[in-house]
């Protein structure tokens, strides 16, 4: 065991202007939710729990703003940025064909004009798992001791109007942005050989999708893959949402299981997920490099080998006139032993025969989201169990010793779903041990600020510990009713779902 901490956030900044809409605005609309049951605020605060989101003006970049916080509000050393996140999934204008983070990064390039800076397309989990690259990079040595990553959420869906304004998901969101600084603490030199071998450099002809897939399986056989990244540079919004990575992870799954395909199991949810679960436990999510190289993916796969957790990651570099290059990174020799302080282990998993459920399409008039919430809801809950079970066991934890749990704030009323599954069958009466840990080892926020995507995941303990949160009730669940104690939590998990379908979570030790 590690004795020392690796990687640890040590700073936050925050947008925190806007105006607050309350569900007044969608009533009197003629909007139905499933059932023609009518929107108005009752009907929203008893299906999403929602009843007031923060709506950003349509003149500002709100991760811009973010990150100037962060900079104003902490004693940091620009120079010792290293590697510059944007976790997003629309960001300030769908039309923007990224990479997004370049807006934010001109406040940094004089002082960091080497660091590594892309966007992070995974969904709702975008903070999670650019958190897990943070800390892939820290384990691998790539990142030494007093550099320092930033990570920029930032949703701004009523400026980049992400959804059709009949469309009653439109009603869950709200406007966030925020950005964190992490540290790297210790200097990591894994033992081990890492070898890197191309499997294609490719033009695609029809579908880059079903194409690069082929390769892959080509390849890299069935020997199985820990993780498929890619570098993805078309651009529109319709290749980001889901991933580019997720699809084609699921044509790969098709084709290595062709009689799975075939029976139509992938069309069934609970088969579904079981078959991934036990035939393709890997993850699958874009980025997006500012100066686009094939180096800069291909560093990224080499630290998850390098780091211990994972033994073999394909990196993907697709263009925007679709040429591209795979490269496959096996490791052989490397163990991961988790630090004992700061974060200490991390778990990111993507579900591509789910990636529907969360998608933009090209219409006459635009690009909209589309969103299955059925499957989202049932993707949020059943797949908890078993990631968490994964995440915490290796370290003798289960979730009843989790002092301090930091849940997406998706929609109110999966959260408690969400927590039946993962202690139904430990004992006792679920129902008092859902409610008990609601109300007094989370913190809740979707009430105040709706669903703010992948910026909740930062949003919370930044409002935990500056006192912005206050005890409430919703749908009938006492919550942040043990706020004081919250604050000095020592064992902590943020867990996180969202397009691709992908569940991210992270474990922390203070």
């Amino acid at each position: 065991m590690q004795r020392e901490s690796v990687l640890e956030p040590i700073a936050h900044g925050a947008w925190d202007g806007g105006i607050v809409v309350d569900n007044s605005i969608f009533e009197n609309k003629n909007m139905f939710f499933k059932g023609d049951i009518p929107v108005n605020n009752r009907t929203i605060e008893e299906r999403i729990g929602v009843r007031t989101r923060m709506a950003a003006p349509p003149d500002e970049r709100i991760g811009v703003t973010a990150l100037q916080n962060l900079l104003r509000q902490n004693s940091l050393d620009p120079s010792k940025i290293k590697v510059v996140i944007g976790a997003t999934n629309v960001g300030d204008d769908k039309y923007d064909h990224g990479p997004l983070i370049r807006h934010p990064f001109e406040i940094l390039k004089k002082a960091c004009p080497d660091a590594l800076v892309f966007d992070l397309y995974a969904g709702c989990p975008g903070y999670n798992v650019a958190v897990e690259v943070a800390f892939v990079l820290s384990m691998s040595g790539f990142l030494s001791p007093g550099d320092l990553t930033v990570i920029v959420g930032a949703e701004n869906i009523h400026r980049a109007q992400a959804f059709r304004p009949d469309d009653t998901a439109h009603i869950i969101f709200g406007d966030d942005a925020m950005a964190t600084a992490l540290e790297t603490k210790a200097t990591r030199k894994p033992q081990g050989t890492c070898r890197s071998r191309k499997i294609a450099d490719f033009t695609v002809s029809k579908d880059p999708v079903t194409e690069i897939a082929a390769h892959l399986f080509s390849g890299a056989g069935k020997d199985g893959l820990d993780g498929i990244l890619i570098d993805n540079h078309l651009g529109s919004l319709v290749y980001r949402i889901p991933a580019v990575a997720a699809r084609i992870q699921h044509a790969l799954v098709e084709q290595t299981y062709p009689e799975a395909a075939h029976e139509g199991r992938f069309s069934r949810f609970k088969d579904a997920l079981k078959f991934y679960d036990r035939h393709a436990p890997f993850f699958a999510f874009d980025i997006m490099t500012l100066g686009p190289k094939p180096q800069a993916v291909e560093a990224l796969a080499r630290a998850y080998v390098q780091s211990g957790k994972y033994k073999r990651v394909a990196a993907v570099f697709l263009s925007g006139d679709l040429s591209g290059k795979i490269t496959l990174h096996e490791g052989e020799g490397y163990t991961f032993q988790a630090p004992a302080k700061g974060i200490i282990d991390t778990w990111t998993r993507t579900h591509g025969c789910f990636a529907d459920y969360i998608h933009a399409c090209q219409e006459a008039d635009g690009v909209f989201g589309k969103m299955d919430g059925k499957g989202v809801f049932l993707y949020a809950t059943r797949s908890a169990p078993g990631h968490l079970a994964r995440l915490l066991s290796p370290h003798g934890l289960s979730l009843a010793q989790v002092e301090l749990l930091i849940e997406h704030q998706a929609n109110f009323a999966m959260i408690p779903m969400t927590l039946e599954q993962l202690f139904n069958g430990t004992g006792g009466d679920t129902k008092e041990t859902v409610t008990d840990f609601i109300a007094n080892k989370m913190a809740t926020n979707i009430h105040l600020r709706g669903n703010c995507s992948v910026v909740c995941m930062q949003r919370l303990p930044y409002d935990l510990q500056r006192g912005a949160l206050q005890p409430d009730t919703i749908q009938g669940y006492r919550v942040n009713q043990n706020l004081e104690k919250l604050k000095h939590a020592k064992i902590i998990v943020n867990d996180s779902v969202g397009a691709g379908m992908t569940r991210s979570a992270f474990l922390q030790r203070l």
